[in-house]
């Protein structure tokens, strides 16, 4: 009977850490959707992830571009031809480090 308990409890266990590692756990990260389309001198791009949502237009013809962003877009770098490209973060370099003649102490 305890032998009984114990592998349905160990069971359970295993069931609901399976359970937690699933993609709907995952749900929280922003997959972003990246729709570009290029036809004749016009290129297109729609990107939304969630925080930041842009569209990008280009005509090649007469060199105009738009730009529409909602959102955060800080996170990301909108190349010249449209597509997002993250920004690495990291610290500055040297930031809080005394030199001479900075006047830190």
């Amino acid at each position: 009977m305890r032998l009984n308990l114990k592998l349905s409890m160990l069971g359970s266990a295993v069931a609901g850490s399976i359970a937690s590692s699933t993609p709907a756990a995952a749900a929280d990260w922003h997959k972003p959707y990246i729709y570009r389309e290029t036809s004749g001198s016009w290129t297109n791009v729609r990107y939304d992830d969630g925080i930041c949502n842009y569209y990008y237009s280009h005509n090649s013809y007469d060199n105009q571009t738009k730009l529409n962003k909602y959102g955060d877009c800080s996170h990301v770098a909108i190349g010249p031809d449209g597509v997002a490209r993250p920004i690495a973060m990291m610290p500055a370099p040297f930031s809080g480090v005394e030199t001479y003649g900075s006047g830190l102490e």
